[in-house]
């Protein structure tokens, strides 16, 4: 019962939260309406040229949070809506979105989200968008992505959503913008790139692609459709960066089968193979070499289990009912006759994979013998957890395969030469390049100039600077409020660097509470302070515990008497101090709390 009503407490105020943003924020839109008006009028008497604003908000610091938003008068629409995964610099935060506080103060404009393909990086954010608009708010997309929304949104219980499937070729209306779809090939089925004609000029979203002449499901980009947007004529190329640092051609997805299809036929005991949930190519190949090998396959862990349900279910993954099993029934199968399809290919500490490796998991336990394939490529910043995965496998005694060792993974995205053939096919007058860290961007714009372009029609933005595109050409214009939104449990937006550097002081040098009892009387100590140290080098040191209460009674001696005129000078005093002994003692400053307390 009191479990139920904290959980309801917590809903309640987040509930209360987003709707105090939600009266901020139409407020907000209340006075760029007044604004909008002024404008448009000083520029009927300016004579002043019409204009296409391309805003990133995110995805031009990293891989993820993709998010692009387009602006023509009245009207806007956003490419994509991803998150990006934490690190370790950012102890105890779950996600990482983009800010799209300048979406919130615009969404009367708001005509369309439209979303290139399903990877989390580019629907993640989908959901808290959705719930800080507040809003009823149209999202087109692929059969498969639309799919996949829909189950990350139930999850939400939200319902302010307009699902809208698009097929390539279609071409929409959305205000003053015209959208036309293409294929595209990923690591996802139907990924798409998008064609926006604007009154003032054309642009050309790649989305992520890659050029496989191979790909598993048949579907390629679609080359002719771009040949026919550069004959209409791209006054702005905004392309994929993510390989552009890989100076050749991606290998095509076909080749990993082959190698899958070898490893799991040559395997003499159990399969445990762990991959990203979206990657329903890979599943795919997967399922198709156990069914040569004549075993079973089992999925487990939850979005596996989710997303292979949902790509059946659409048609996109192509296996037989008896040829998937239960989890649990995979007990009873004798090893050499199963394949364990899991999450955990990132090292993600509650994934399935990881609960295997350290004998957690509840229907899969992992012996000696074993084959473990890993068939991706580690995120930037998961490399630690990934091969503390790989050595606790070999610990056991699996036999385990990552890329280094065969050819279990390509990339999803074009290397240097199929970037440069994109440039090549969609001849744009003016180039930006998205989706990538900033190396990756500035190599992108080297194979640009590389292929012709002038430097000067160039731009590697920050996220927050904005685009203008106009009868006069495209330059560059005023930034946005821009920046990142973390998600800490239930909390989104309320973890502050402040606290991402407390978490961090206590990761690395611990904890050191000080609690000095002061007389009211005369404002001296009533006896010796109390120091507990915890997760500070050498705090369980008798000498070093000594000299600490030593060098804080001294301070309280001489500031004690300033307590009551001015309560922080002492407090600043203690941790000034102590702060200095243990820096000289350990090399550590740990986070001091001094506590003073009047008897």
């Amino acid at each position: 019962m009191q479990q139920a009503k904290a959980g309801e407490a917590r809903k309640n105020n987040a509930d209360t939260k987003t709707n105090r943003k939600q009266s901020h924020y139409a407020a907000k839109r209340q006075r760029n309406r007044a604004q909008s008006v002024h404008d448009q009028q000083d520029s009927r008497k300016g004579g002043q040229t019409e204009q296409l604003r391309i805003i990133p908000l995110g995805g031009l610091d990293g891989i993820g949070k993709n998010m692009t938003v387009f602006e023509y008068k009245d009207d806007v629409i956003v490419v994509d809506a991803g998150l990006m995964f934490p690190d370790d610099d950012h102890p105890g935060v779950d996600l990482i979105l983009p800010d799209y506080t300048y979406l919130l103060e615009n969404a009367e404009k708001l005509r369309g989200i439209v979303i290139t393909h399903g990877h989390e990086d580019h629907t993640g954010a989908l959901p808290y968008l959705l719930k800080d608009l507040g809003l009823k708010v149209p999202i087109y997309s692929s059969k498969l992505t639309l799919g996949l929304i829909e189950g990350k949104l139930s999850e939400f219980r939200i319902k302010n959503a307009e699902l809208r499937e698009v097929k390539t070729a279609n071409r929409i209306r959305l205000g003053s913008f015209v959208l036309e779809f293409f294929a595209v090939n990923h690591s996802i089925p139907a990924a798409m790139g998008v064609f926006i004609t604007t009154p003032v000029g054309n642009v050309l979203h790649t989305g992520d692609f890659k050029l496989d002449q191979t790909p598993i499901d048949g579907v390629a980009t679609d080359y002719g459709a771009i040949t026919r947007f550069a004959h209409a004529g791209v006054d702005l190329l905004l392309s994929d960066s993510t390989n552009a640092a890989n100076t050749s051609f991606t290998r095509s997805e076909a080749e990993v089968g082959k190698v899958l299809r070898q490893i799991i036929t040559g395997a003499e005991q159990r399969v445990i193979v762990a991959s990203f949930s979206s990657h329903i190519h890979r599943i795919q190949q997967v399922c198709d070499a156990a069914r040569a090998a004549n075993r079973k396959v089992a999925v487990t862990g939850r979005s596996m289990l989710t997303n292979t349900q949902i790509a059946r279910d659409l048609g996109y993954l192509n296996v037989s009912s008896d040829s998937i099993v239960d989890a649990y029934a995979a007990r009873d199968i004798p090893p050499n006759k199963v394949v364990i399809l899991c999450t955990g290919s990132q090292g993600e500490p509650l994934s399935a994979l990881a609960r295997m490796a350290n004998s957690e998991h509840r229907t899969v336990e992992i012996g000696e013998g074993d084959t473990v394939i890993l068939s991706a490529t580690p995120v930037p910043g998961n490399e630690k957890a990934v091969t503390r995965i790989i050595n606790a496998l070999s610990k056991i005694g699996a036999d385990v395969y990552d890329k280094q060792r065969a050819l279990v993974h390509v990339s999803g995205h074009g290397g240097a030469e199929e970037l440069k053939l994109m440039l090549a096919l969609s001849r744009p007058r003016y180039f930006m390049p998205v989706h990538g860290e900033a190396r990756h961007l500035r190599a992108h714009a080297r194979l640009a100039e590389d292929m012709g372009i002038p430097s000067r029609n160039i731009f590697v933005l920050e996220n927050g600077e904005s685009l203008v595109l106009s009868q006069d050409g495209v330059r560059r214009s005023e930034s946005v409020e821009s920046g990142i939104i973390y998600v800490d449990g239930l909390s989104v937006g309320d973890v502050s660097n402040v606290v991402l550097k407390d978490r961090q002081t206590l990761a690395s040098d611990g904890i050191a509470t000080v609690v000095v009892m002061l007389r009211k009387r005369d404002s001296k100590a009533a006896g010796d302070p109390e120091i507990i140290m915890r997760g500070v080098s050498g705090g369980d040191d008798p000498e070093l515990l000594a000299d600490s209460i030593r060098v804080v009674s001294r301070t309280v001696a001489n500031f004690a008497h300033e307590h009551r005129n001015n309560p922080n000078r002492l407090q600043r005093a203690i941790r000034e101090s102590l702060s200095k002994l243990l820096w000289e003692r350990v090399r550590r400053r740990p986070m001091i709390i001094p506590i003073i307390m009047d008897v």
